[in-house]
């Protein structure tokens, strides 16, 4: 199985999802859901918040986003 982004890259969550959130988040780490098949992501934000989300409820940021 092959992840659609990886540990490092920056992401921001999708609607609806992100709630008029407009903060980038680091991805920290890959995680598998075995009963799934698929990828998740543990993604971080500046403030030290996480979260666990699906491929499917982020979309790359820009190079030059901040965390």
């Amino acid at each position: 199985m092959q992840s659609t982004f990886h540990i490092g890259q920056l992401v921001r969550l999708q609607a609806p999802h992100a709630q008029g959130e407009s903060r980038t988040y680091c991805i920290t780490g890959v995680l598998t859901v075995a009963h799934e098949g698929t990828s998740a992501y543990l993604i971080k934000n500046i403030t030290g918040a996480e979260r666990v989300v699906k491929p499917q409820d982020i979309k790359a940021a820009s190079a030059d986003a901040v965390p």
